[in-house]
């Protein structure tokens, strides 16, 4: 692949429900107008959601995704294929990775800094978001993700700040502290990145210069949208597990009942895009609290579930197709008749 200037690259990390998606948004209707954008984005799942939120209504701009866990994992062969389709085939001006909330991030960075890649890409400061709350939790300070996530950073973005109480950043800046670490962060709310940040120096390639060195280092594609019924897909590593299910077209959902049994799951991760009888909705639960909006368009509806706990998911699907409004009418039928 030749080209006539490298792609400025970001890598954006943080843990499950922190906002990387969001954040990205943000930064898409911020992009100048006149360059192209492309989205690598990887799910722990295996149903892609991600790709579908980013790429609604958004002018220059080519997303892809790598679903099922760590994109560098597997000698990292899914991230290698994608992205190099993705480069071939809309030559961006910048190039925005969010791995998963439950990937290692160092060797996304490793994979970039190939020699593979020389020439082809521009690393540029790898941003990573945290909500500076979950800090105090030991589950959060002792995991090994969460802390390759800040120690990879070149800038750290406390999200959700309009949630913290005051002692919640130097909560974050003594965790910092005690791993050695003495990243710049910045306080952000509904994952608003300023886009100058983009263009900050990478302290990992620069380390890699000094020291003069290079790391050497099948694509999953989105899952395919089913022609009938819906598909199941389950994942698991890192302590969590995680199901998805995609329905074909013409699957509607009863908007109240598919709230009423996502607000009551108890999950780490939820996300859901939803074809109800109100149209289009998008569902997003993180921290316990189910949020919804509205969407234009989506070509079938999703919905994934991430959790540290033991699940039923048969169970959970079970519930799902209660939801339907085909499942509505036949229970209204079936009360009617006694």
């Amino acid at each position: 692949m030749h080209f006539k200037a490298a792609i400025p690259t970001n890598i954006i990390t943080g843990f499950l429900g922190v906002g990387k998606t969001t954040a990205i948004s943000y930064l898409l209707k911020h992009k100048p107008a006149h360059e192209t954008w492309a989205v690598l984005v990887n799910e722990f799942g295996e149903v892609g959601i991600d790709g579908a939120l980013l790429g609604a209504n958004k002018q220059k701009v080519v997303i892809r995704e790598v679903a099922g866990g760590c994109m560098c994992c597997a000698s990292g062969l899914p991230m290698q294929i994608a992205l190099n389709m993705l480069i071939a085939r809309s030559k961006p001006d910048r190039l925005l990775i969010e791995p998963t909330g439950l990937g290692h991030p160092a060797e996304v960075l490793a994979a970039l800094s190939s020699e593979h890649y020389r020439g082809v890409l521009s690393l540029r400061a790898t941003l990573t978001l945290v909500d500076a709350r979950k800090v105090k939790e030991q589950r959060y300070r002792e995991h090994d993700i969460f802390r390759q996530q800040l120690q990879v950073a070149d800038r750290i973005l406390a999200n959700k700040a309009d949630l913290y109480e005051e002692y919640d950043v130097p909560v974050l800046e003594s965790f910092l502290c005690h791993l050695g670490l003495g990243t710049k962060i910045d306080t952000v709310q509904h994952g608003q990145i300023d886009p100058a940040w983009l263009d900050g120096e990478s302290a990992y390639r620069t380390s890699l210069v000094q020291t003069g060195r290079e790391i050497q280092g099948q694509d999953t594609g989105p899952l395919p949208t089913p022609q009938s019924g819906f598909v199941r897909k389950e994942n698991q590593g890192d302590g969590f597990s995680s199901c998805g299910w995609v329905f074909a077209a013409g699957h509607c959902f009863v908007a109240h009942k598919l709230t009423s049994l996502l607000m009551g799951l108890e999950m780490d991760r939820v996300k859901a895009i939803m074809f109800t009888e109100r149209g289009w909705i998008l569902f997003n639960k993180a921290d316990g609290i189910l949020t919804s909006s509205e969407l234009n368009e989506a070509p079938d509806s999703r919905m994934e579930c991430i959790s540290s706990m033991q699940q039923d998911w048969t169970a959970l699907e079970s519930a799902l197709l209660s939801t339907r409004y085909e499942a509505d009418l036949i229970a209204s039928k079936e009360k009617k008749e006694l």
